[in-house]
């Protein structure tokens, strides 16, 4: 595991030991890392431990969370990085190494200076060492590999595998396709998988259901022919068996009547005195009790005894079987049943697919969505920071990348900012100059919605002049809305020349707007009116 170092202060050199998970850092006495100063809130911040990174998070704290001097909402601590909270500043060091306290002999302030940087490259360099080998949860593992245990090298050979050989044709689909339409397609290829899985078992179970069925019909069949047939068979009079009932059955593919003592069969007339040599009849003859078991995939088998109890000898006197070849394959599920089975239940699967792809497009698309609006109100707004309250960790890592990145452009030099002020006055000087040739009216709209310039064509004919206000101020409503949708549909493709039509005082007239970009960003719009059919 890891722990935070205190690097200044009357307490530099402590270290506070990390637990996995979440580790609150504040003035309450109930937080895991305790800091009792008066600038730090009482919940500051929390360091949250993840296998594989460290991530810390302000908790809308009074005077801020840094790292490495700049102030930051969520992001992730690397190898090098400084916390800074408030005026309290840590580094990260593996929680086996020593606690190292300010020596108390050391009177300069100079040599104990020279004492921590000495410290922290070294405390690098085992970090350095350790992040290469091994995840942060188990650093000691990783010094030791011949330790390590065989599921966890399992598991690392089968992710490696999953990462250099499977997922890197997945992870081309989306260069290729929508990525909505991706996540459409696994979907549709689980709706296929689970329909077809599901037909195993369905099979089976019909299968086995049939047998059962077959089993006890055959047997029903079997004792009913041993009944009627009993009295002939006790009395010797053998040519009054009979087995015309059975072979009326549905199903009953063979039915005789054999003797229990050599075998031969007594009824019907036709095969009388004939020995059957099948298995099943000699496993019959062995039993003393009615008997019925598949014989084949497509028949069973079923054997009654006939006889009667002998009062001598207490047991019953067994003179014949009557056995029944029952066929099984009516009962299976034909061709047009399986294939009405299996639309219903992909019926049923493609409407829990359809509900399944909705929610997990919308669960794609809402964090990023968020995040863009959030990313656009930051920006006009100049915030350093945005919050996406969703619980993923290389999610929370890119929001902390992006508040670094605003960060540092709200904090940049004078000059820079001197630099795109004077870029951003020369390209509407440009703008003003465009619309001054053109020969019919033109408007150019600013990236901010904000008019820049227009001729007095475009004044003529709207009968309205709001250079420095919104275009939204035009009176013309369905002006606004032209606009509104020509901007939209050149940000969408910006390559691409966009127009639509209006009627003015009773003239249709064509709206064309283009766009400007630089460095792949808009710079300004421009529109033109002219008649329907014109050229601008």
């Amino acid at each position: 595991m890891w722990a935070l170092r205190l690097l200044n202060g009357a307490s530099a050199g402590k270290v506070y030991n990390l637990k996995s998970g979440k580790n609150l850092l504040g003035r309450a006495a109930s937080c895991d890392i305790h800091i009792p100063s008066n600038g730090i809130s009482k919940e500051h911040c929390e360091v949250n431990v993840y296998p594989d990174k460290i991530v810390v998070a302000d908790l809308k704290s009074s005077n801020g969370t840094f790292l490495n001097g700049i102030r930051v909402q969520s992001a992730t601590m690397r190898l090098g990085d400084k916390m800074g909270v408030h005026d309290v500043i840590f580094d990260i060091v593996p929680s086996q190494e020593p606690q190292i306290r300010a020596p108390a002999r050391i009177k300069s302030q100079k040599k104990l200076q020279a004492l921590q940087t000495a410290q922290n490259k070294i405390s690098q360099g085992q970090l350095s060492a350790n992040l290469n080998s091994q995840s942060l949860d188990t650093p000691t593992a990783a010094a030791t590999p011949q330790y390590r245990n065989i599921f966890e090298q399992g598991g690392a050979q089968a992710e490696e595998f999953l990462e250099k050989v499977a997922l890197p044709g997945i992870y081309k689909l989306p260069q290729w396709f929508e990525f909505r339409w991706v996540v459409g397609g696994f979907v549709i290829i689980f709706i296929f998988a689970v329909t077809l899985l599901s037909m195993i078992p369905t099979f089976r179970s019909a299968k086995e259901s049939g047998i059962g069925e077959s089993l006890r019909r055959a047997m029903s069949v079997a004792r009913h022919l041993a009944e009627i047939n009993q009295k002939a068979l006790l009395d010797g009079q053998y040519g009054n068996l009979s087995t015309h009932s059975a072979e009326l059955e549905e199903g009953v593919k063979d039915v005789f009547i054999v003797q229990k003592s050599d075998g031969m069969i007594l009824a019907p007339a036709s095969r009388a005195g004939r020995t059957s040599s099948a298995p099943f009849v000699h496993k019959a003859r062995a039993e003393d009790r009615p008997l019925a078991e598949e014989i084949s995939q497509t028949e069973i088998g079923a054997s009654a005894p006939i006889g009667q109890f002998d009062p001598a000898t207490g047991l019953p006197s067994i003179k014949g079987y009557a056995i029944i070849i029952y066929d099984v394959s009516g009962m299976a599920l034909d061709q047009s049943r399986a294939i009405s089975l299996f639309m219903q239940i992909l019926l049923i699967a493609s409407a829990l697919g359809g509900v399944l792809f909705f929610f997990l497009s919308k669960l794609v698309e809402k964090p990023v969505r968020e995040l863009n609006i959030q990313l656009d109100h930051a920006m006009r707004e100049r915030r350093d920071n945005i919050q996406i309250p969703y619980l993923y960790p290389e999610f929370q890592a890119l929001i902390g990348n992006v508040n670094s990145l605003l960060s540092r452009a709200l904090h940049s030099d004078p000059q820079a900012s001197a630099q795109q002020q004077t870029t951003s006055a020369d390209h509407q000087q440009e703008a003003y100059n465009l619309v001054s040739i053109c020969g019919v009216p033109a408007i150019v709209v600013g990236p901010d919605e904000i008019v820049w310039c227009h001729n007095e064509k475009f004044v003529q004919l709207v009968g309205w002049s709001g250079v420095g206000t919104s275009y939204k101020s035009i009176p013309d409503s369905a002006l606004q809305q032209n606009f509104e949708g020509l901007i939209r549909k050149c940000q969408e493709l910006p390559l691409t020349p966009h127009s639509d039509t209006l009627d003015f005082s009773g003239h249709s007239c064509q709206i064309q707007m283009t766009v400007f970009m630089n460095y792949g960003q808009p710079q300004f719009y421009v529109t033109t009116i002219v008649p329907a059919g014109g050229d601008a």
